[in-house]
């Protein structure tokens, strides 16, 4: 197994309507002998009530889990629409993308866009170090 080390993960879009959607970042580290070791999770809302949407005029979002020092993680992001898009036309409601961003303390280890349905939201499962 490898070293002993800590996680930043970092969750970014500058989506326009992304206030309107819950995102939950859920992850199980391992420890070097491979068992279980600490469970790292977060959650952040959206700034709607379900009900109702305008778009916010500080649209950005950023956001950052850090894990305990490990060997290796997993992680789930779930990206969660609580209201309807702006417009109730598929086809003006295209896919956005968000930047997962993992960085050591030595550096960056992973980077890439993700694609998140406007009406669906998205999941996404990330293993590291990658198998």
């Amino acid at each position: 197994m490898g070293d002993l080390t800590t996680y930043s993960i970092h969750l970014t879009t500058d989506f326009g309507e992304w206030s309107r959607y819950n995102v939950f970042m859920m992850g199980r580290c391992r420890t070097g002998d491979g068992t279980e070791g600490d469970y790292i999770h977060l959650i952040s809302r959206g700034d709607t009530d379900g009900n109702t949407f305008t778009p916010s005029t500080d649209a950005r979002r950023h956001l950052t889990l850090d894990t305990t020092p490990c060997v290796e993680f997993e992680l789930y992001i779930y990206i969660v629409a609580n209201t309807l898009p702006a417009s109730r036309i598929v086809s003006q409601s295209p896919p956005f993308e968000v930047e997962v961003t993992i960085r050591t303390p030595e550096g960056e280890v992973y980077a890439k866009p993700h694609t998140v349905n406007q009406w669906g939201g998205a999941t996404i499962y990330i293993e590291f170090p990658r198998k």
